[in-house]
């Protein structure tokens, strides 16, 4: 079924595209070839990222340079709020 549009058809029109039995599901040798054809149905997880990603990405932020820019040039004058 490539359609993925099923939210407006009718339950027969679904079990008919899926290739399925209402009442039964599938048959085991079905889902085992199913299973082989298209794999598992679970989700690939992302690897997290690193220290250092998760650093660059807090301060990859135009406000924050420019936070960081003030704090410093108020360092260099000596002027403490």
């Amino acid at each position: 079924m490539q359609d993925k549009d099923c939210h407006g058809k009718s339950v027969e029109e679904l079990v008919d595209g899926l290739r399925t039995h209402l009442e039964q599901g599938l048959t085991e040798q079905e889902a085992q070839e199913r299973l082989r054809q298209h794999g598992p149905n679970e989700l690939k997880e992302k690897p997290r990222p690193g220290f250092l990603a998760l650093l660059w990405d807090q301060f990859n932020n135009y406000l924050v340079i420019i936070l960081i820019i003030a704090a410093l040039v108020s360092l260099a004058l000596g002027e403490w709020v």
